[in-house]
């Protein structure tokens, strides 16, 4: 055989062995029997199958699944997502946007930290997101169902914020969304960027507080938050700021009611939830109405940021009002209602509009408070 096509001939078999390598590595993740790998938010490597038809989220991760357009793929529901007695479904703006998943098989129940093992079987998932590692190792290990850890925390410094969008994508390759999850941290990205450069020259002289920041319910006056995303941001000047140390980035906090009265805010921000129950503490102590922000009825409600763990859209929404109160010349071309409908509707489908106007309503949202 001729030496130089004997040559050829090797260099062809060694392009295509490398082209079929570099195929093969490519697509490493997947194994021959349909399954994926995939690292979850605890670092955890757990073997999916490459097409997820079902789904369950458990720990506060089913809202990230309807963020991602795939609500059409949950099978059950924990009860507190429900709108039967004591629940919260009404009032979870993804939930309330897709009413039908209310009506879907409970699986556990949030508020005792336990899941029904039997009935999450017999559902057949063919994966289950969890909020905790503990929690996902719990259910893998008695149902044998492949479960992931997603990111469910507070999303109040940027690195909360950049480990969320980190576990969107994580959870949009899982559910065969990943253009759904580059559009939705696009979209966060751009609120982001439009809060701040309307805020970065605003004079940040006005001193402001939220009050009631919810945490396995609804608190007083003197529950807060010292990273509030709001606040944050629109670089608010928070009274709160830093107190708590690295802990308090992950929920909410008490002070003392002697140190609110000090700090003397300019503002006060009232979560929804929590309105009624703030109202009671101020009339049980009138020292309070000499705070700058009583005194001076500059006191405002907000949507409920958290409520079983943190509502994006509620969070975004937020900021406009307050960016409207704080900076109205900032703010004067947006119209808040408008803008909350277009962000419930960027979130949670079409029908987030008209959540929007009812969970407004319900908490009596955007508008002054007299306490």
């Amino acid at each position: 055989m001729d030496k130089k096509i004997l040559y050829v001939g090797i260099v062809v078999v060694i392009a295509i062995i490398a082209i079929l390598a570099f195929n093969y590595n490519d697509n490493s993740n997947e194994s021959s029997n349909g399954m994926i790998s995939v690292e979850d938010m605890a670092g955890r490597t757990v073997n999916v199958p490459a097409n997820v038809e079902k789904v369950v989220g458990v720990g506060c991760s089913a809202r990230e699944i309807v963020y991602l357009d795939a609500e059409d793929k949950i099978v059950g529901i924990e009860q507190i997502e429900s709108n039967s007695q004591g629940a919260w479904g009404n009032e979870l703006p993804y939930m309330k946007s897709n009413e039908d998943l209310m009506k879907l098989p409970i699986i556990g129940n949030a508020k005792t930290d336990t899941v029904d093992y039997e009935k999450l079987s017999s559902l057949k998932p063919d994966v289950v997101f969890a909020g905790t590692p503990e929690q996902a190792n719990l259910i893998q290990n008695k149902t044998g169902i492949p479960t992931i850890v997603s990111y469910v925390g507070s999303v109040g410094t940027e690195e909360q914020m950049e480990k969320y969008k980190k576990s969107l994508t994580m959870m949009g390759k899982v559910l065969s969304k990943e253009d759904r999850a580059k559009e939705l941290i696009d979209y966060m990205d751009e609120i982001e960027k439009d809060l701040k450069d309307r805020t970065n020259n605003a004079n940040k002289d006005k001193k402001v507080y939220v009050a009631g920041q919810a945490f396995y319910g609804v608190h007083g006056i003197t529950s807060t938050n010292p990273y509030y995303p709001s606040f944050m941001h629109l670089n608010a000047t928070n009274v709160v700021s830093g107190v708590g140390g690295d802990n308090a980035t992950l929920h909410a906090i008490q002070i003392d009611k002697e140190q609110l009265i000090k700090w003397d805010p300019d503002y006060i921000f009232i979560e929804g939830a929590s309105n009624q129950v703030i109202k009671d503490d101020i009339s049980k102590n009138p020292d309070y109405k000499n705070i700058s922000a009583i005194k001076n009825k500059k006191v405002y409600n907000l949507l409920t940021y958290c409520l079983y763990s943190y509502n994006k859209e509620e969070m975004f929404a937020n900021s406009y009002y307050v960016g409207k109160i704080l900076y109205p010349d900032e703010f004067k071309d947006v119209d808040v209602d408008k803008k909350t409908e277009e962000i419930f509707i960027k979130f949670n489908g079409e029908n987030g509009g008209e959540t929007a106007k009812n969970i407004i309503s319900h908490y009596n949202a955007f508008e002054a408070t007299t306490i």
